[in-house]
């Protein structure tokens, strides 16, 4: 039995050597049936080495995989511990566990209003820190918020730290004798006495005193986490030490050695690691003892170079050597200095400490370190040390370098000759990160389409990292979707078009959308309320795919519900309690909230009518079909009603466990999926597991003082943790069958035909901001083995390079999208380039050995230009389709480019293209109708083309009226005109604004309503009734008209909106259509249209029938041509003028026809900015700017336009109007 260390820097290579060493055909035909168990570093190799198995052996069963050595280890210990297997469990703490007493441990010291502990005592820093975090807010309940919220992320913090040091500090390293180690990585030893480190000798050691602040910094961290190790954790360490003896203890004993030993796998694989905590270490050395344990080690390097440093460090290491020297002997000259560093460097044996190959101990050092370890490990004699490297590499830069690497060579000033078709390693430059999607789809399409029948390339073959996945997420399902009107044929199986590549990828460690989504849903009903609670975010959660499962709803039902419980006065808050905890103190009116609008249409199914009963007014316009969508209403609400108080009521005083949490959301949960929602499956395992570990710690620790069976949360941080878990799918990324997307460092060391590494921007990888805070491994002297988040994302950067067979393409941000200035790249790929850049050969062309030339704005070494891509910020600009150097295909942005390029002239507009007319038997106009088309062309003429002119959808108010604008006023006085007879304050309750404004703003409008009808006295009793007849203009037209009932002579009506030009317009032709009607002949002079407006009265008379039938042809002759051409003469705009009673003049031009004199002023008008008008221009119908102008005269000359309509039609319409209409002096 020995520990057998098979290495290669080949992964293929090392899985077939553990075929040819492990899988040997068995003596015994009952050993099939024995599982094969491997240590894996990750969920990656475990999937990888899985189907590499089931690819060779044609099935991969009976195996079981551990991730990391610590997972067998706590599985060797269930197996073997059989009669302690509760202890077992009770001591393996998760770090949710660790999290969650860390914060019951210290919650009772932040309960005072003051730090209640003395400065001397050990915890007093970090209690004071909590403290200060809320110094700022007054006592009360969010000041202890703050602090609660405060100490829940120092115990977040915590438990990561301990979850360290137990694998990193608490462990001898000497074989001291039990409880009296002194190493330096036995903290934890040291703590459980309470004993202090000699914290002096565990930082390093230069010639730079140590500073007071560092010093103190490194004691309070020191004392206080000491003190809470001791108190807290020190007796489950104890048990774990425990168990691990017990471990030993029969497995040392011959009499138990042979029972334990049957427990146990007769052989170990451990294939390749990525940590390697000197006490996990130790268990393999001391478990290699009793079983065949093979690991297969990924050496990036067949030589040995454990002892090899980093250059940079090197460099720093000997100036700081010669600057010792000098300050030592001032009067030393160079050679005297030279003279000492040479014999230093000679007695010391630094030659064996030299960089060697400098990317691999720049990067490398946790694999030097893994080297280092291993090297020590095999168990001497009959443990066996095997080397499988294999020197098969490309003659490309790519294959050159992975060479150098294995064979530790130092690299050569311009040894290398870089072949012009040599594009191993690609170097692409972009603006951002969607741009560099998109060039990475068209280089993706190019290198797959390049495999042949002898070397197939598969999308399977393509890993694409990128430091922050979660960020890039939206862009790259955007990309890389396929195109929307075709994703019905993909699922068929049709061919795409040539415009439409679709390249299959998969996210590998991110949560599905359709989990997360699910996961909304039910979080909805306890968080929404916690805000506002707007109709905004109760229609986005009823639109969600699992709120429709559950409740059996579909897009049409919520559609219609929304529409319902915006028209009922839904604005926002859930009822009158909700509205209560934002609203101000003596502040009572909770109208507009959910529960106002349900309360409405609940009454309306029973009195659909616009009343008020006990004090709720019923919603009129409830239909039939609206009763069960109504139930459904009442049913959410209810819902979200009995989850209210959830997300407060740790504000309120009242405690409720975390068990008691998870249990509630668990029930919520399968509620959902009792209604078909599968995709929670995943997140119930989640919070199952949170809720075993809690119950198992619990039961465990029933009498301890810090036990968690009394852990009062707020429902917030279980939601957090729950969150969090979903979030961390990151660390079980694994290979896909497609082209596979994934975070820099999660699947790796695994090897494919095309690495692809995205945004290497500087300060964005490797990621130095993800500090860990209180970390006093940061600050002392590493040991061996320690690891270390830059570390880690160099040695995945060198995996990268080191592992990719075919190419290598590096992606970054050569130019700020802001202002274009160049920007360097992260400084992992600096060096790669610098090292490339010295080893090949500059052109023969090229003058200097560091002579560089200018790519599009980027500075490039001249012999490695032809390893650069710079990519335009637009994937439509014209020149990245010109350069030969580029990959583009002609997709839809080829088309946008060629138009670009070769655009020539104007598009033809529709001014110039009349639409031929519908031809009619007989056409039937409603007048009303009409007169709106007529009054603004635009509209016709869109109508008449059956051309939608798509608008912004309107948001729907999520804020409750504090004032009334102008629509607003006008609905109030519309529904006094309606109701003059029940004219009650409360019938309008869902249009008042709220609080004491409402009063005013009612009593306002009844005076001004007042007015109105004493207005109307001055002309008629009453309003003139209507009555609608249909006048046949010609054989071919008809036209309903809206006249004065009873042939009256005056027709007076009143109008709750003030006499704008369009309103003044619609008057004048309602006149006209009277009087045309009645077919008086020259008489009718007598007949007056009176109008009451809300600023002013009109009034239109003087005109006979005949008159009117003259002046109606050329409204007619332009509503004819209207439907056919723009006709750009909105009435909004010629009446302007009369709004402030003045009139046109008129004169005659070059071609006798009568014109506006003053067009400047209707120009004026026409071309307004807006810049200083309250109102939006894209709604001014006398402007060029309304969006339905703007969609029509898209680029034409929309002044010279107006001019022509102005020229053929003004006088005629417009002219009669300022001769028989006139404002009254009321």
């Amino acid at each position: 039995m020995a520990i057998h260390v098979i290495q290669s820097q080949r992964i293929d290579v090392l899985l077939q050597a553990m075929q040819k060493t492990v899988f040997k055909p068995a003596k015994n035909a009952f050993q099939v049936l024995q599982a094969q168990h491997f240590i894996v570093p990750s969920p990656a190799v475990e999937a990888w080495l899985t189907q590499k198995l089931a690819e060779q052996q044609g099935i991969s069963a009976n195996t079981q995989f551990h991730h990391r050595i610590r997972g067998f280890q706590w599985a060797a210990y269930q197996w073997v511990l059989v009669d302690q297997k509760d202890e077992v469990r009770k001591a393996n703490i998760p770090r949710l566990i660790i999290k969650w007493r860390v914060f019951q441990a210290l919650k009772e010291f932040i309960q005072a209003e003051l730090n209640p502990l003395e400065v001397a005592h050990p915890l007093y820093p970090i209690i004071q820190r909590i403290y200060a975090s809320a110094d700022r807010l007054q006592q009360g309940i969010d000041k202890q918020l703050k602090k609660q919220s405060m100490l829940y992320w120092v115990a977040e913090q915590v438990s990561r730290l301990f979850s360290f040091y137990m694998d990193y500090r608490g462990h001898c390293t000497k074989g001291c004798p039990p409880q009296s180690c002194r190493c330096q990585t036995n903290w934890l030893q040291a703590w459980g006495k309470n004993q202090p480190l000699d914290l002096e000798q565990m930082f390093f050691k230069t010639q730079q005193e140590l500073s007071a602040f560092q010093l103190n910094q490194a004691y309070e961290l020191e004392a206080w986490q000491r003190w809470l190790w001791q108190v807290v954790f020190h007796a489950d360490f104890e048990q774990i030490q425990r168990i691990d003896t017990a471990f030993w203890g029969l497995l040392d004993q011959a009499e138990t050695r042979d029972a334990a030993l049957k427990k146990l796998p007769a052989q170990l694989v451990v294939f390749t690691v990525l940590d390697l905590p000197p006490k996990q270490l130790e268990f393999l050395h001391r478990l290699g003892q009793y079983l065949d344990i093979f690991i297969f080690h990924y050496n990036p390097s067949q030589e040995y170079w454990a002892d090899s440093v980093d250059p940079n460090w090197k460099a720093r290491y000997d100036a700081r050597v010669k600057q010792r020297f000098i300050e030592k002997n001032p009067n030393a000259n160079d050679a005297e200095i030279q003279q000492f560093f040479d014999e230093f460097t000679l007695n010391f044996n630094a030659e064996t400490r030299e960089s060697r190959h400098p990317l691999l101990t720049r990067f490398g050092k946790q694999a030097r370190d893994h080297f280092s370890l291993l090297s020590n490990l095999s168990s001497g004699e009959d443990g066996v040390w095997a080397d499988v490297f294999v020197d098969e590499y490309p003659e490309t830069l790519l294959g050159k370098i992975q060479s150098d690497v294995l064979y530790l060579v130092e690299p050569t000033q311009h040894q290398y000759a870089l072949a012009e078709q040599d594009d191993s390693i690609q170097i692409h430059v972009c603006h951002s990160s969607l741009r560099q999607l998109e060039v990475l789809k068209d280089q993706l399409t190019h290198w797959l389409a390049q495999g042949t029948a002898e070397a197939p390339r598969r999308p399977s073959d393509i890993l694409v990292l990128t430091p922050s996945l979660t960020e890039l997420e939206p862009f790259i399902r955007s990309v890389f979707a396929p195109p929307p009107h075709e994703r019905e044929a993909l699922k068929k199986g049709h061919q795409l078009s040539k415009d439409s590549i679709y390249l299959p990828i998969k996210l590998a460690g991110v949560t599905q959308l359709d989990v997360l989504n699910a996961w909304r849903a039910v979080l909805g009903r306890m968080v929404l309320v916690r805000g506002r609670f707007s109709i905004e975010d109760f229609a986005d959660w009823l639109s969600l795919n699992a709120t429709q499962q559950r409740y059996g709803l579909d897009m049409n039902m919520i559609e219609r519900m929304t529409e319902l419980l915006i028209n009922a006065g839904f604005k926002r808050g859930l009822d009158a309690e909700h509205l209560k905890r934002s609203l101000a103190e003596g502040d009572e009116d909770y109208r507009y909230s959910l529960k106002f609008a349900l309360d409405r249409l609940a009454l309306g199914v029973a009195v659909p009518e616009h009343v008020l009963f006990h004090e709720t007014l019923s919603y009129a316009q409830v239909q039939s079909s609206d009763f069960e969508l109504i139930g459904v209403l009442i049913e959410i609400y209810q819902d979200f009603k009995h989850r209210s108080e959830w997300m407060i009521a740790h504000e309120t005083g009242q405690r409720t466990t975390a068990e008691t949490w998870l249990n509630r959301l668990m029930e919520d949960i399968r509620e959902f999926e009792a209604a078909g929602v599968e995709s929670l499956a995943a997140v119930y395992k989640m919070v199952k597991k949170q809720e075993r570990m809690l119950t198992l710690a619990s039961f465990y620790d029933e009498h301890d003082h810090h036990a968690l069976r009394s852990l009062s949360l707020p429902l917030p941080y279980v939601l957090e943790e729950v969150q969090k878990t979903l979030e961390a799918q990151l660390d079980y990324a694994e290979p896909t069958g497609q082209i596979t997307f994934s975070q820099i460092g999660q699947i790796r060391p695994v090897p494919y035909k095309l690495i692809v590494m995205l945004g290497l921007d500087s300060g964005k990888f490797p990621n130095r901001s993800a500090h860990l805070p209180f970390d006093l491994m940061d600050l002392l002297k590493p040991q061996l083995g320690d690891r270390s988040r830059l570390e880690d994302d160099q040695g995945a950067f060198l995996d990268a390079l080191l592992l990719a067979q075919e190419n290598l393409w590096l992606f970054y941000n050569g130019f700020d999208i802001n202002d274009g200035e160049v920007r360097d790249p992260s400084t992992v790929l600096q060096e790669l380039i610098q090292h490339m850049a010295f080893i090949v050969q500059p052109d023969t062309q090229t003058k200097s050995a560091g002579a560089t030339v200018d790519q599009h704005g980027v500075t490039v070494p001249a012999q490695l230009a032809s390893l650069y891509h710079v990519h335009p910020l637009l994937p439509f600009d014209p020149r990245g389709f010109e350069s030969e150097h580029s990959i583009r295909f002609q997709d839809q942005w080829f088309q946008v480019a060629k138009q670009l390029q070769h655009a020539s002239g104007q598009r033809s507009s529709w001014v110039n293209t009349p639409y031929p007319k519908l031809e009619q038997d007989i056409q039937v106009l409603d007048s009303q109708q009409w007169i709106q088309d007529i009054t603004f062309p635009a509209r016709l003429y869109l109508k008449t083309l059956g051309v939608e002119n798509l608008k912004p959808e309107e948001v729907p108010a999520t804020q409750e009226p504090l004032l009334l604008d102008g629509l607003g006023r006008y609905a109030i006085r519309h529904f006094l005109q309606q109701h003059e007879a029940e004219a009650d304050a409360n019938l309008l309750m869902d249009q008042l604004p709220i609080g004491k404004v409402q009063d005013g703003v009612w009593q306002m409008s009844v005076l001004e309503q007042q007015r109105l009808l004493a207005r109307l006295q001055r002309y008629a009793p009453e309003a003139t009734a209507t009555t609608q007849q249909v006048w046949k203009v010609s054989e071919h037209l008809q036209i309903n008209v809206t006249l004065a009932k009873f042939s009256a002579e005056k027709w007076v009506s009143v109008e709750a909106s003030s006499a704008r030009a369009k309103r003044r317009a619609k008057v004048w032709l309602e006149y006209l259509l009277w009087l045309a009607y009645v077919n008086l002949g020259e008489g009718g002079q007598q007949y007056q249209r009176i109008v009451v407006f809300s600023d002013r009265t009109i009034l239109c008379t003087g005109v006979s029938s005949n008159q009117a039938r003259e002046w109606l042809k050329p409204w007619l002759k332009a509503w004819e041509y209207a439907q056919t051409q723009p006709l750009v003469l909105p009435a909004a705009l010629l009446l302007k003028i009369a709004e402030k009673d003045k009139t046109h003049e008129w004169q005659l031009n070059d071609q006798g026809q009568m014109v506006i004199a003053d067009m400047d002023a209707i120009y004026k008008v026409w071309e307004e900015d807006g810049r200083f008008s309250g109102f939006s221009m894209t709604e001014n119908e006398a402007n060029k700017a309304h969006r339905d102008w703007q969609f029509i005269l898209q680029e034409q000359d929309a002044k010279a336009l107006l001019a022509h309509a102005c020229e053929q039609f003004s006088y005629e319409l417009y002219h009669p109007i300022f001769l028989h209409q006139q404002s009254l002096e009321d």
